[in-house]
């Protein structure tokens, strides 16, 4: 234990549980079977504004470790002219990614792979053929997690762990999305997570009744084992929730407040359609 040793993913997911539970820093390196000075080094460097989450501190670590070897695009020429061309395209780096493995192509890269090459190419210039555009990629923050306005019981947190697993069809995420020049006509985005099959329905309001009594009506014309469960993020808009799990074995759940990405599959599909939709 007086060794020391890198920290792996798991044993920052339990650093960071720790540290929730207010256990000592002798404590926590006893669990982790670290020296204390581990410890300390490692909210030392990955600490943001007194708080840490394993997250950051993970990817942090992986970016000092890339800056330190060439990436795979760096290093290949066929994998890096075929993501600029596919980027110049307006693919995202998980249709690209996606792309690769459905055609089975000789080279491979995930789509995080690509995201570091388009974040730290030398020309700086890749990031605006993303749908956001963003010249630096923003962190996850840790925040103060608030309650539920629809009840604990809704969380994300509640819901079974399985569903995350993408291996069962049926489960939904569900957003809306407004448009320059109106806020009263909306569209909801519908997106089956592990299909990816995408749904698109006008709303003239964002009234909670009329937005999730369309949503009702979608998936009534649909064959019952295909709803399963639906994720919102905690907008009014969704308030309506027993219009959607009246008379049928249906549930809703929601996000932790300021935690849209919990439902990403229809996140990044919002950022897709934005470039498109007027």
């Amino acid at each position: 234990m007086g060794k020391y040793t890198h920290l792996s993913i798991t044993d920052r997911r339990r650093l960071h549980i720790y540290l929730e539970m207010k256990l000592s820093i002798a404590d926590i390196a006893h669990k982790l079977s670290k020296h204390r000075s581990t410890i300390y080094r490692e909210l030392s460097r990955n600490q943001e504004e007194d708080t840490y989450s394993h997250g950051i501190a993970q990817e942090k670590t992986e970016e000092s470790a890339q800056q330190k070897r060439p990436t795979k695009l760096e290093r290949d020429g066929v994998i890096r002219d075929y993501v600029i061309k596919s980027l110049k395209k307006g693919w995202s780096p998980e249709q690209i990614s996606g792309r690769m493995k459905h055609k089975k192509l000789s080279f491979y890269a995930c789509h995080e792979t690509i995201y570091q090459f388009i974040y730290k190419s030398k020309t700086k210039d890749l990031y605006h053929y993303l749908a956001y555009r963003k010249p630096k990629r923003r962190r996850h923050f840790a925040r103060i997690k608030q309650p539920c306005r629809y009840g604990k019981i809704r969380l994300i947190t509640q819901r079974p762990q399985d569903i995350t697993t993408r291996k069962r069809f049926g489960h939904w995420e569900g957003d809306t999305i407004e448009f320059k020049g109106t806020k009263e006509k909306v569209v909801t985005t519908l997106v089956e997570r592990k299909s990816r099959m995408v749904y698109l329905i006008k709303n003239n309001g964002k009234h909670s009744h009329g937005v999730i009594g369309k949503i009702k009506k979608k998936f009534e014309s649909l064959p019952e084992k295909m709803f399963k469960t639906i994720t919102f993020d905690q907008g009014s808009e969704f308030a309506a929730y027993r219009d959607l799990e009246h008379q049928h074995q249906h549930k809703v759940y929601y996000c932790e407040t300021h935690s849209p990405w919990q439902k990403g599959s229809n996140e990044n599909m919002n950022g897709r359609l934005r470039r498109y939709l007027p």
